[in-house]
């Protein structure tokens, strides 16, 4: 497959979209964890400034976007909005059972902790690339 420059717009705009918007559901508490926790709860990174964190969260939606990208062009016959909807139902499950980890929670516990906000963001961006990809492919083979 051919990277095209449509792909590597397509990623950076998810991307940079994906960063202001954690930050700004950070801010106004529309989530109650921390987007850049990771680096502390992996032990990486720790002594790093807080700008450098955001950067690294940045280059990583960039890659795990680029690489969703090259996938959605796979499935071009499932309609876009499906194929959004289920890989959002799958990412925000394993995002929030990784932030929720060690709480014991019963399903239904686990389910009300799911941020909404958070879950619709991510519908919409990966809706954005994903129909970016399928119409790129559709469109031009």
């Amino acid at each position: 497959m051919k990277i095209t420059t449509t792909h590597v717009w397509t990623a950076i705009m998810a991307a940079v979209l994906s960063i202001i918007s954690l930050k700004f559901l950070q801010v106004f508490k529309f989530i109650k964890w921390s987007p850049i926790g990771w680096t502390k709860k992996l032990h990486m990174f720790t002594t790093f400034p807080g700008w450098f964190k955001w950067v690294l969260l940045g280059v990583i939606c960039f890659l795990l976007f680029f690489i969703l990208y090259f996938i959605a062009r796979l499935t071009f016959k499932v309609p876009p909005t499906l194929s959004s909807l289920i890989v959002t139902i799958i990412v925000i499950i394993f995002i929030e059972w990784m932030i929720h980890v060690k709480a014991d929670l019963t399903m239904t516990q686990f389910i009300k902790k799911i941020s909404i906000p958070f879950a619709c963001l991510f519908a919409m961006i990966f809706r954005f690339v994903i129909g970016t990809s399928v119409y790129m492919k559709k469109t031009f083979g």
